[in-house]
């Protein structure tokens, strides 16, 4: 390792503490303020998304900001908890309790309350006693409405939501509700997509807390292309050393897809790489040292495989939460005054039918007609509701290999029903629809998924 000059480790550090401004980190960035600023019926946001998407970044600079906006100085806008993957339930509430009160000790009456508590004078103490854990838990509330705490972050959330047994899987959310019902201070819940499951485990949940997915970007959408490629150009802009930005930009496919369309993966490879170049003396950015330093396949296989799986997961549920709502709204109630009928569709869209209300009222005491029609006639057969495929939503071919296939034909997994379909913003969906009664099988060449994987099957 070659010393360096102050200059360039001021330039490298520089670069280090450089966060890309990118679309994505802007809008959560705003739904965050607006979250912790503005009117809101709820206590609890869950921040989730895939790891390296950038959600630790976007919660740190809405805390630095709030502390900066801050002029009192005796009132802590935010605190910052770091949920810990070896406790669980009981032991992940302690832990909650011991770190906010460690950030909020410095103010007098919350250290004097503080120093009589067994459980947080002594770090390593397990308790039984209920009286002890009460005493916790009031200190916590006091120390947060006493020094008018606006947000707590909790990072690694989905760590503090697991339960032990045999306590039900809405044991710790209803322990945090009832704490955030008590101050009414936001709990902003950032971690992984496991945090999607815990918003609606139940209608209590539902109303009480909000979800705020963080999404990465997809090099098969142009305009998410656009937003990566002005990100990596602006980290390239930044190195502290000598860089063909054109030429490396060339190659922006590349660095989207080894990092996985997440800034932060982007950002700590650009790091780790940049620091070696500047440790061994050298001066100029290559593709080889770039590569040098990429992902393993196989971490980049199980990061991109956790990925999937977890979009894929909200897009689903979100998918089947419309659908079974559709099914519960069979006969939608009409809009006073206009006759307009709204229809809800399956991707949470509602499309109004602004045909004319047919009913007419009738003045008492007067005589109403049957309308003209046949009488059935013998036994008759009742009409039997066709049973509707639980698949619908997001089919997972990539926009390329459909359109070069020039094959529109998309197979059912489930009941083997095919349908034509379109990209819609380079994202295909597969249409609610009746199931398959025929088992007649398919011949026509078409898509169909076999294992996890979709390829061109049949003809």
């Amino acid at each position: 390792m070659r010393p360096m000059s102050a200059e360039l480790r001021a330039r490298l550090q520089a670069f280090k503490d450089y966060k890309v401004k990118h679309p994505r980190l802007e809008e959560t960035d705003q739904a965050l303020r607006q979250a912790i600023n503005g009117h809101r019926s709820y206590t609890l946001l869950a921040l989730y998304g895939a790891s390296g998407v950038g959600k630790s970044t976007a919660m740190q600079r809405v805390a630095r900001q709030c502390r900066e906006e801050e002029a009192d100085p005796s009132v802590v806008p935010v605190v910052v908890v770091q949920a810990s993957p070896e406790d669980i339930g009981a032991s992940a509430r302690l832990d909650y309790y011991r770190q906010v009160l460690d950030q909020l000790g410095g103010h007098v009456a919350v250290k004097d309350r503080v120093m009589h508590l067994a459980l947080a004078r002594h770090p390593g103490k397990k308790s039984r006693d209920p009286a002890e854990w009460l005493e916790m838990r009031e200190a916590v509330v006091y120390a947060l409405e006493l020094l008018r705490v606006q947000v707590v972050f909790v990072d690694e959330a989905q760590h503090l939501m697991y339960v032990d047994t045999p306590h039900k899987p809405t044991a710790q959310l209803d322990w945090l509700k009832t704490l955030t019902n008590r101050t009414n201070v936001l709990h902003v819940l950032v971690g992984n997509f496991d945090l999607y499951d815990f918003c609606h485990l139940n209608a209590q949940a539902a109303r009480r807390m909000r979800d705020l997915p963080f999404p990465r970007y997809h090099v098969d959408h142009q305009r998410e292309c656009e937003e990566f490629v002005g990100a990596l150009r602006s980290l390239l802009e930044r190195v502290p050393l000598a860089v063909d930005v054109p030429g490396l930009l060339a190659h922006w496919r590349w660095f989207g897809e080894w990092s996985l369309g997440c800034i932060g993966v982007l950002g700590d490879w650009m790091v780790e790489t940049v620091d070696t170049l500047c440790k061994e003396g050298a001066t100029t950015l290559t593709i080889e040292a770039l590569t040098r330093h990429a992902l393993q396949p196989d971490q980049r296989v199980r990061m991109e495989m956790e990925a999937r799986t977890g979009e894929h997961k909200v897009e689903r549920a979100k998918a089947q939460s419309a659908h079974e709502l559709q099914q519960l709204l069979a006969n939608p109630a009409t809009l006073p005054g206009s006759g307009a009928r709204t229809r809800l569709e399956a991707n949470g869209a509602s499309e109004v039918s602004t045909a004319p209300d047919t009913t007419q009222s009738h003045p008492p005491n007067s005589r109403i007609e049957r309308a003209a029609s046949r009488d059935p006639v013998g036994d008759q057969v009742p009409a039997v509701r066709t049973k509707k495929c639980p698949f619908s939503g997001v089919v997972e071919i990539a926009p390329q290999r459909f359109l070069t296939s020039d094959i529109a034909g998309v197979e059912c997994p489930d009941c083997a029903a095919r349908r034509s379909l379109v990209l819609r913003n380079g994202v295909l969906r597969f249409p609610s629809h009746d199931q398959r009664k025929t088992r007649t099988p398919q011949t026509e060449r078409r898509w169909a998924r076999q294992d996890t994987k979709w390829a061109v099957v049949g003809g």
